[in-house]
């Protein structure tokens, strides 16, 4: 038997019992079909020994296969339930990630309210930051200016760090400010009185008890000062105001506590105190008027004095002329009544009653003229005294219009002599003849009264003289 029959004996063979390994075999026996050939070219055998050689093979193929097999299934049963393992982590993944998609979602929309309320708390703790800073702001600027600040100077550097600060404030730094303003409202409304330094206004400094009524004013004895923040330093006012404000310093620094007293206080923080203080004394407004306001004043005093004179002399004149009405019998010569009973009786004896008229009527010229002595010279002084005050209103103004000329209206400091002097002059004048015209009034109607009772008195002596002598020649 040939190399050919045996392979095709053996394959028929192989196609009935294995039909399904028949490829294998196929290929396995044409691998076999180069050696089977050499071996039997080189050495021929039996056929049963090839026989049994291929035996062998397909026996060893055949256990190599069921081995590859069996792998196969160990390999299609991991594989089968891995995927069942993947299937089932997929169900679960989906399942989460529809559980978080639900989650995520619910977040976003917890996220856009949170975000929504973080916008509006931002808002009002930056509306409330801007606040707080304009508030420390202010009252540092309160209490740098503050006459509390003198007593208690530690306030400046608390208020100092609060408003520097550029930080959001905390609960305690909005504690401390609301502190430090309830502070200055409750100290503004007492009177205490303290020790500290004050400068002179020489520059020297010296320590003394001052009185600070609330946030308005500070007095040392009967002295005004002046508190300066920018130095924070207590200065005494280089000018001190009217005599009449002095005092009422120093009795509020004399007082006990509890003593009522009266003061003048300055609700502006001192600057009405400022304005007073510069504002000229009486002595500096009469310098402004100068040589003619120094003549309307002599002129002034003269008529004063003439008008206290005559005042004086009219008065006398008066009381003795009634203590001479009141004693008729007894004639003094101190009075014009007296001097004109005097003269009548002295003349009684003659009978021309022209003579004794004439006599009478010397006498009381003499005293009339007395008595209306200096009133003309008072009431020319009162129209004079005008006069005088328009004429330094003409030669202030010609002051002015000369320094307008020479300088300009760039400063009103330059022209301010000049209209002080205008103004001053024509309030001295007006000052001067009002009251010397009122009193030549007043003296004009007591030396008319006077006059009447002088006339009366000798007119009755004449009628009394002319009745006797009628009565005598009827006789």
């Amino acid at each position: 038997m040939t190399a050919s029959r045996v392979r095709s004996a053996w394959s028929e063979t192989l196609r009935h019992r294995h039909p399904r390994r028949l490829s294998t075999v196929v290929a396995f026996l044409a691998a076999l079909v180069v050696p089977l050939t050499a071996t039997s070219a080189e050495a021929p055998g039996t056929l049963l020994e090839l026989y049994e050689r291929v035996q062998d093979n397909a026996r060893s193929e055949s256990v190599r296969n069921r081995e590859r097999e069996a792998e196969f299934r160990a390999a299609r049963d991991q594989q089968q339930r891995l995927l069942a393992e993947m299937q089932q982590t997929i169900k679960e993944r989906e399942a989460r990630k529809e559980q978080l998609k639900a989650s995520f979602d619910a977040n976003e929309d917890r996220l856009a309210e949170l975000t929504t309320e973080l916008d509006r708390q931002i808002g009002n703790l930056g509306e409330l930051f801007g606040v707080y800073r304009q508030t420390a702001d202010d009252t540092q600027t309160l209490l740098f200016d503050s006459l509390i600040s003198l007593e208690y100077p530690e306030r400046r550097t608390q208020i100092a760090t609060l408003a520097e600060g550029t930080e959001v404030p905390t609960i305690p730094e909005m504690r401390e400010l609301w502190r430090l303003l309830m502070q200055e409202i409750v100290l503004s409304g007492q009177v205490a009185t303290f020790q500290t330094d004050v400068v002179a206004p020489g520059g020297s400094a010296y320590e003394a008890e001052v009185t600070r009524v609330g946030l308005f004013n500070i007095v040392t004895g009967d002295k005004y000062l002046n508190y300066q923040s920018e130095n924070d330093a207590l200065v005494e006012l280089p000018r001190q105001p009217a005599g009449h404000l002095r005092r009422t310093a120093g009795q509020l620094t004399s007082a006990d506590a509890g003593d009522a007293v009266g003061f003048a206080l300055d609700p502006s923080r001192g600057a009405l105190l400022g304005l007073l203080v510069q504002s000229p004394s009486l002595l500096e407004r009469i310098q402004q008027g100068k040589t003619v306001g120094y003549i309307i004043i002599a002129t002034g005093i003269l008529g004063l004095l003439l008008v206290l004179e005559r005042l004086f002399r009219l008065s006398l004149i008066n009381s003795k002329i009634k203590r001479q009405m009141k004693d008729l019998d007894r004639v003094t010569d101190d009075n014009p009544l007296g001097r004109i009973m005097a003269t009548y009786y002295e003349n009684e004896h003659l009978e021309d009653l022209d003579v004794i008229s004439r006599k009478l009527e010397q006498v009381v010229i003499t005293d009339v003229a007395e008595v209306r002595k200096g009133l003309p010279t008072i009431k020319v002084l009162a129209a004079v005294a005008p006069l005088m005050g328009l004429l330094g209103t003409v030669t202030g103004m010609i002051g002015t219009f000369q320094a307008i000329t020479l300088f300009g209206t760039g400063d009103p400091k330059l022209m301010a002599g000049g209209i002080s002097q205008a103004l001053v002059t024509t309030v001295l004048g007006l000052c001067m003849a009002i009251p010397l015209l009122l009193s030549h009034s007043v003296l004009n109607s007591r030396a008319t009264n006077l006059s009447k009772i002088i006339g009366e008195q000798a007119a009755g002596l004449m009628a009394r003289k002319a009745e006797a002598v009628a009565t005598a020649r009827s006789a």
